[in-house]
């Protein structure tokens, strides 16, 4: 297996381009944002161990991986902004933690304030979840700041998880309920040296799915394996959290979205580390059920609403779809792992479509609201008549972002996401430097044989072109590795001018393997390369076997999938069909203040003259041409409700 190593987020400081700019948002609004209603609904107060009964706020078993996603998020931001009022939030909350942790290194806000005796005894409780994310808190606060003092408080606590779940066996179950802790074991032991911890995390990802007493989601509450009562029983499969097999066994993707992309990721990290090449299949299997079968044209892979689950091959409902921003950043982390065995576009595309679509999603342009599940359609009426029918949840997914949820995850966990969105971008093996992701910014890159600079300009995702200059050392037999994007047909690469990779050339000495061009470093010296990635509108069918889309297609410019929204169309978009010959143009305009391309089309809206309040009638209604007008999808909901849909209807062109 190869073993690319990401390039650090700290190596990396992105300019004004599209991710910069987002940076910002992430640094001045979402990260007071999140931190001002977790204080409001008593999720920072909840780490000082303070609430007693008859106390407002009782806290959660989740929320110490809210307000943990919070301090790495605002861990990485410290280091590009510097913020003397953030910087004080960070270490109070670790002074809480530093001051509630018990004598042998355990720390929960809500087992030791409301239930101190039934540790580790409740496999739904999230134990081993919150326990991972403020260990990748931790590791976050001490590649920020150098300061080892949130890093020791948590090597502390994997000691302690070590004994009870490894050494001792004293837990009452064997793996985490909600995978995370296999992550944040392996990045807690490349932040220490530790082998222990990376050991910890192969022996949770080995025992799952072979221990009996673990298989308490499939079974009534109160009945053997899970007796005594637990915390939130949930009454599912095994699938659901991934105990229907072993991990080297599992047939598909299934289960719980963000449990799966999690247990996929630390499956790909200990596959690589300990080169296992049975739980590397296992991977690839995963990946390609998922990716093949199973994922929204704008990334989201969990299209379930029970169990917020992956659904079963080609059922990717539109309107009631799931998608959940979680999944989307999850989905993420296990491309990047699988990129880092083997260097393919396949998985570095799947990261683009997550950061420009699919997780991007969740966050409002003024970075101060959420969406935890994403629609693909939305009739905001169907939601307004439906809620409160049944009960108080949307039964669609939202068409307004939400300033806070009672399950909070996925806002936190954009903003981590953002802030540390430079580890996508470089990686090296050897001295090879791979540029996955197009991203105005500058880096310092360590090869084996030495050290370079790279800065690459451009305003990608919106325009075509991206240039790329290399300075510092000159690395003997050095290459560059540059991403030729899957959604691009006929890319081309030019050195100094001279074009030396298109659709009918490849220069002597260069090399195109697994959609990445190798180029020696000797052939560009202090010279400029020029890559142009053409955008034409292109219309995406998805397979026949997905019916709520057939006969549909989806629009996409770059790697940027677009919508329709009401508000910008005066015509009911669901009657809408694209014409044979739509004339795609693009214009640049702004929602919120945010500069963007937008599209726009011909097609045909049926007349609404003459209906006499019929509710149906025979065939034969008269068409008006309209131009339509269609937004970048992560842009959408952010104006006054109204429809949208990315599927839209499309004139038949039955010769082909």
């Amino acid at each position: 297996m190869s073993k690319l190593t990401q390039v650090n987020w700290k190596d990396i400081s992105l300019g004004e381009g599209f991710w910069g700019k987002w940076q910002h948002t992430n640094a001045r609004a979402t990260v007071n944002a999140i931190y001002d209603r977790f204080n409001e609904t008593g999720r920072i107060d909840a780490m000082r161990l303070s609430w007693q009964e008859g106390m407002d706020n009782k806290p959660h078993i989740f929320w110490d991986s809210d307000v943990a996603k919070w301090m790495e998020g605002a861990a990485y931001i410290l280091y590009y902004h510097p913020d003397e009022e953030i910087s004080k939030k960070l270490e109070t909350v670790i002074d809480y933690i530093e001051q509630g942790q018990d004598v042998d290194g355990y720390f929960n806000s809500y087992f030791l304030t409301c239930e101190p005796v039934n540790r580790f005894k409740d496999r739904t409780a999230h134990e081993l979840y919150t326990a991972g994310h403020m260990m990748e808190a931790a590791v976050a606060h001490y590649y920020s700041t150098g300061s080892k003092r949130f890093l020791n408080i948590m090597t502390r606590f994997a000691d302690c998880i070590e004994t009870a779940f490894k050494l001792e066996g004293t837990a009452n179950y064997a793996a985490p309920g909600h995978q995370e802790i296999e992550l944040a074991l392996v990045r807690l032991w490349q932040a220490t040296g530790e082998d222990r911890y990376l050991e910890l995390s192969k022996h949770f990802i080995d025992i799952r799915g072979t221990e009996a007493r673990d298989r308490i989601f499939s079974v009534r509450n109160g009945t053997w394996p899970a007796s005594p009562p637990l915390n939130s029983q949930l009454l599912y499969n095994d699938t659901y959290a991934q105990d229907d097999a072993p991990a080297r066994q599992l047939p598909a993707a299934a289960g719980h979205a963000v449990r799966a992309m999690y247990f996929y990721s630390s499956m790909a990290d200990i596959s690589r580390e300990y080169d296992d090449k049975e739980l590397y299949e296992a991977c690839l299997r995963l990946w390609d059920d998922a990716t093949l079968r199973k994922m929204y044209v704008t990334g989201g892979v969990s299209a379930e609403r029970f169990g917020e689950a992956i659904g079963a091959a080609y059922m990717l409902p539109n309107q009631s779809s799931y998608a959940e921003t979680c999944a989307s950043i999850a989905m993420a982390f296990f491309a990047q792992r699988m990129f880092s065995i083997e260097p393919d576009t396949r998985y570095a595309d799947i990261i683009e479509r997550q950061m420009y679509n699919g997780a991007l999603a969740g966050l409002s342009l003024d970075g101060t609201g959420f969406f935890y599940d994403n629609a693909l359609q939305s009739v905001p009426a169907h939601n307004d008549f439906l809620k409160g029918v049944h009960d108080t949840r949307n039964l669609f997914p939202n068409y307004r972002r939400e300033r806070v949820f009672e399950c909070s995850c996925c806002p936190p966990n954009i903003l981590r996401f953002i802030a540390a969105i430079g580890e996508y971008v470089y990686a090296t093996e050897q001295d090879t430097l791979y540029i996955s992701q197009y991203v105005q910014s500058k880096a310092n890159i360590k090869l084996a044989s030495g050290s370079m600079q790279v800065e690459q300009a451009t305003n990608y995702p919106w325009t075509e072109t991206v240039t790329v200059q290399v300075g510092g050392e000159t690395v003997e037999g050095a290459a560059l590795a540059f991403r030729m994007p899957g959604w691009c047909t006929n890319p081309t690469v030019e050195i100094d001018g001279t074009v030396v990779f298109d659709g009918n050339t490849i220069t002597d000495g260069l090399v195109l393997k697994n959609g990445y061009l190798h180029i020696p470093v000797s052939l560009i010296r202090k010279g400029t390369v020029s890559l142009r990635f053409p955008m034409p509108v292109v219309e995406i069918e998805s397979n026949p076997l997905v019916s709520e889309s057939s006969g549909k297609v989806a629009l996409m410019r770059g790697p940027v999938v677009y919508c329709l929204e009401a508000v910008d169309n005066p015509f009911t978009i669901f009657d809408m069909t694209i014409l044979r010959q739509p004339e795609y143009s693009h214009s640049t305009s702004d929602i919120n203040g945010v500069p963007m391309v937008m599209l726009h089309g011909k097609a045909a809206v049926r007349s609404t003259e003459d209906w006499n309040q019929a509710l149906y009638r025979p065939s034969g209604s008269r068409y008006t041409n309209v131009t339509f007008t269609a937004v970048p999808y992560f842009a959408w909901a952010n104006r006054e409700p109204g429809e949208m849909a990315v599927w839209l209807q499309k004139e038949s062109n039955l010769s082909g």
